[in-house]
Order: structure tokens, then C-alpha cells, then sequence
């Protein structure tokens, strides 16, 4: 269980959408672009 699954409760808050959020902050990405990329439909523009 990570530090984020800890502090909330399953019914509350979707874990692996705080998880995968976490990761994309790790590599960089900021979230005016985790935003626009969840907007597309999860699909990113080459």
C-alpha cells in the first residue's frame, strides 16, 4: 500500500488515478498537461 492509499479511503478517492497522477508529475509533466491529454481522450499529438 503506498503513502497516498493510506491517507484515503477507497470510496473516497480513486487510488490508481492518484497513482498514475504521481507518476506523470515524477517524469515532468505538469498538470495543465496531464489535463490536456486527459481532455483528448488519452491520445497524444506527434
Amino acid at each position: 500500500m503506498t503513502e497516498v492509499s493510506k491517507n484515503y479511503n477507497n470510496n473516497q478517492i480513486d487510488i490508481e488515478w492518484l497513482e498514475l497522477i504521481q507518476e506523470a508529475k515524477e517524469i515532468g509533466l505538469s498538470y495543465d498537461q496531464i489535463q490536456a491529454f486527459l481532455q483528448q481522450g488519452g491520445t497524444s499529438e506527434k
